[in-house]
């Protein structure tokens, strides 16, 4: 190549990278990006102030409880899960018995 053409081709390079450039802060989400950073100024201060942290504490001992109740409803309902589940299985497992036995046995 001559140097005319390597100079041209740089130049078009060049162009393209500027304007990738461009675009790329031009969709840049500039005004989300300002109410993101006041919204974590505010947060700041509200800890630093005091008043952020009985709000924190609120909603922690809130899902603190939410997640006991939630437990609580789930092991009983395991439990009775598990209790149903012992029962057929028992009966099965007397079906099995008295098919092979051939005969009845007395339950006492």
């Amino acid at each position: 190549m001559t140097r005319n053409h390597v100079g041209f081709a740089r130049a078009v390079v060049l162009k393209y990278v500027k304007e990738s450039e461009d675009l790329r802060r031009a969709m840049e989400p500039v005004e989300l990006i300002k109410r993101v950073r006041e919204i974590e100024r505010e947060g700041r201060e509200e800890v630093e102030s005091g008043q952020g942290k009985d709000a924190k504490q609120t909603a922690a001992l809130d899902l603190i409880s939410r997640l006991n109740n939630h437990r609580s409803y789930s092991d009983s309902d395991n439990q009775r899960a598990l209790e149903e589940w012992r029962k057929r299985k028992m009966e099965r497992a007397r079906q099995r018995g008295l098919g092979k036995n051939g005969n009845t046995t007395s339950q006492e």
